[in-house]
């Protein structure tokens, strides 16, 4: 009895150790990713929202410039 006692006591120790193991492992892979991903994907959005601000804001130049040189053009 004294036997089996100690080898599932080892077993029990084993699935614990393995589970801390487990555990420690995506707490670092959670972490990481999160630093790792994050501020990128940040610097990208607001890089992103820049070029489509820039965008909107040429669009209605670039239209009242064709208009002008349309304009232009027919008068002459």
């Amino acid at each position: 009895m004294d036997e089996n006692w100690y080898a599932v006591e080892q077993e029990i120790h084993d699935r614990i150790t393995a589970a801390r193991a487990t555990a420690r492992i995506r707490t670092l892979t959670r972490g990481l990713s999160s630093t790792a991903w994050r501020p990128h994907l940040a610097v990208i959005i607001r890089r992103a929202k820049r070029v489509w601000a820039r965008a909107m804001d040429l669009a209605p130049a670039h239209s009242h410039g064709v208009a002008n040189k349309r304009a232009a053009t027919k008068r002459g």
